[in-house]
């Protein structure tokens, strides 16, 4: 039975998680006796394989969470990005694309009013 390479990267990602979850616990002082010794309790009933297996579905469940922080995160930069230029361009009096596409559809929306007028006048 060969291992997978994607299950050992997520186990290995799964270890990180666990000693990023003790590290967090040490650093807020949770001190929770009672869960780790049933944890402590609950492991040892474990063989290595089950143990590996929790390691992959942990690095799964955590790469999938880091991979959402990290879109959430690359949209926030990204509109505050968008932001700040618009700020830069009308301060310098440029047009942004959101000034022409407002300008456009403005235009769009006079365009079917004159239409539908002339189109009144004719019927009358």
């Amino acid at each position: 039975m060969a291992l997978e390479i994607d299950k050992l990267g997520y186990a290995g990602i799964g270890l990180l998680a666990k000693m990023q979850d003790l590290i967090e616990d040490f650093i807020e002082g949770r001190d929770d006796e009672e869960v780790e010794e049933e944890a402590v309790e609950e492991n040892e009933d474990k063989n290595l394989k089950e143990k590996f297996e929790d390691l992959v579905e942990l690095g799964e469940e955590r790469y999938d969470e880091w991979l959402d922080k990290g879109k959430d995160e690359r949209e926030k930069v990204t509109d505050k990005f968008r932001e700040r230029t618009n700020k830069v361009f009308s301060e310098m009096g440029l047009v942004t694309r959101e000034d022409i596409e407002e300008l456009e559809a403005k235009i769009a929306k006079l365009q079917r009013a004159i239409k539908k007028a002339t189109a009144t006048k004719k019927k009358s």
